[in-house]
């Protein structure tokens, strides 16, 4: 018997991705690169809160889009 595998994804919204755009081109201009990112995903009940952390700043973003709920 095959086993499906729990499949994880989501994806911004135009204000979310406007933000996290411009927030990383901060980092680049900054530091001339990225770095590591990782992103956080939880759901509350109400809606999706989305965070990305920085591993280069050491600075996590909210993403979360609260009018989207």
């Amino acid at each position: 018997m095959e086993k499906n595998n729990t499949k994880i994804s989501f994806e911004l919204n135009d204000k979310q991705q406007e933000m996290f755009d411009n927030w990383k081109s901060h980092i680049k201009a900054l530091h001339g690169e990225y770095g590591q990112f990782t992103w956080k995903y939880t759901s509350n009940g109400i809606g999706p809160e989305i965070t990305v952390y920085s591993h280069l700043v050491k600075i996590e973003l909210v993403l979360t889009d609260v009018d989207s709920w």
